[in-house]
């Protein structure tokens, strides 16, 4: 065989090979993003799940320091590997398709305060899923105020609220309470009186000073 034809033959098995493997990585990518959305949920309620613990944990006067830091602990891995999956899915197949893996989408990226740039890519791409229909209004001004409380700068919404101690809620500052009571209005949220209320009452326990007894 000449040695042209033996070049070309060898040059034509490594592109053969080279698509191959780019087609596979393309089923393997697409196989990868039709799970995501399960992905996601399932991270949405480890999410849930772990904050449901402390809320309950700061219910109780008798829950110790170091349960607390135990507990803290847990929180921090499961934010942290949360964190790490949704940038890799939303970078691998963008933001979700549908209004409930939207949702969840939003919710990791609402607690991933140890990545600024990464909230503010996900509220851009969260804006853009709400013009397409997909996304939800509410969540777009809970991840907002969150960029803002972390910025520094007054809330739109009046969504965050720090917890200093387990007897007090303080909402994060906002622009004007009025234009706020405006946006929330607009959005289909409660007013921020009766928002600052409810929170008061599912988060400040029964035995603090002035705190709302829980019914039986």
């Amino acid at each position: 065989m000449p040695s042209s034809w033996k070049g070309r033959s060898v040059k034509k098995r490594l592109i053969f090979s080279s698509l191959m493997v780019c087609a596979l990585q393309a089923n393997a990518s697409a196989s990868d993003c039709a799970d995501a959305g399960m992905h996601l949920n399932d991270m949405a309620g480890k999410d849930q799940q772990i904050r449901q613990e402390w809320y309950a944990l700061e219910q109780n006067s008798k829950g110790t320091p170091a349960e607390k830091e135990a507990l803290q602990k847990r929180w921090k891995v499961i934010d942290g590997e949360n964190l790490k999956q949704v940038k890799n899915i939303i970078a691998a197949c963008g933001w979700p398709g549908t209004a409930k893996d939207s949702h969840s989408a939003w919710l990791l990226a609402q607690h991933a305060d140890s990545d600024l740039a990464f909230q503010r890519e996900a509220r851009a791409l969260l804006e853009a899923s709400l013009k397409a229909g997909i996304a939800a209004a509410r969540d777009l001004a809970y991840l907002s105020d969150r960029i803002a409380a972390n910025e520094g700068r007054p809330q739109e919404y009046g969504t965050q609220f720090s917890q200093p101690d387990r007897c007090h809620l303080v909402i994060e500052p906002v622009d004007d309470r009025a234009m706020v009571n405006r946006r929330r209005l607009a959005i289909g949220l409660q007013s921020l009186e009766e928002y600052e209320a409810e929170g008061r009452q599912r988060f400040i326990p029964a035995d603090c000073p002035g705190g709302t007894p829980k019914a039986q």
